[in-house]
């Protein structure tokens, strides 16, 4: 079968956990491959016309160079929720001002409010199986836990971190929590229960470690030549 030529865009791809920008220019005699700390992003600059399969060997040959980069570079970078910002809300990453995603303040009430929306049906069904009854749910954010259990007072504490996550991790934290309401520790009892009510519960929590809820800046605009100290 003939090698496929169609050539490069101006795309965002993903090679392994980074993100690059593709973008052909007619200046360019070579692939040039750089970190943009900015955008926390890399980008690659090819000829004009070059074949996409080419350009995605290419960056496929650069894995381990991209990530001993990557593990150099810092984000100097706050979100401020301005449009452009890509952020996770619920396992997805949404672009703000696109798609009825809103910026500003209303992002993170709409953030919020779209993760009520998963977590009080899954709260009333877990609630009714384990014949629990929580008081209270509260949000704050958390440096090191998802989550916390208060079983004297029948709350529970969630990390708004978790505003970002899939549902089903989202799920997976909830019912640690209420678990907590039948075990105060971690004992075999407490994951004897957590593996006969939910037996996927080590596959979500691996999955939850893994994710990447990272906010991401705007995506750069269209832009000239690149940097002459480049990857090639």
């Amino acid at each position: 079968m003939p090698r496929s030529q169609t050539a490069c865009r101006r795309e965002l791809i993903t090679v392994g956990d980074w993100e690059v920008l593709i973008t052909p220019n007619a200046a360019s005699k070579r692939m040039i491959l750089r970190p943009d700390s900015k955008y926390n992003i890399f980008r690659l600059t090819v000829p004009a016309g070059l074949p996409r399969e080419d350009a995605l060997r290419f960056l496929e040959s650069q894995r381990d160079w991209m990530r001993e980069t990557s593990a150099k570079r810092l984000l100097d970078w706050q979100p401020v929720a301005a449009p452009g910002e890509r952020h996770c809300v619920l396992g997805r990453r949404v672009t703000l001002g696109q798609d009825g995603v809103p910026s500003g303040k209303a992002f993170w009430d709409w953030q919020y409010a779209r993760t009520l929306e998963v977590l009080r049906p899954m709260l009333t069904a877990w609630q009714r199986r384990m014949q629990v009854q929580v008081s209270c749910v509260k949000w704050r954010l958390m440096k090191s836990r998802w989550g916390s259990c208060q079983p004297q007072k029948r709350e529970i504490h969630l990390n708004t971190r978790l505003f970002c996550i899939p549902p089903e991790c989202l799920e997976y934290i909830l019912v640690h929590e209420l678990c907590h309401l039948h075990h105060a520790d971690h004992s075999p009892a407490f994951h004897a229960e957590m593996t006969a009510l939910m037996p996927d519960w080590k596959d979500r929590k691996k999955r939850l470690e893994a994710f990447d809820l990272r906010p991401l800046p705007p995506l750069p605009e269209e832009d000239g030549a690149p940097d002459a100290a480049s990857r090639h």
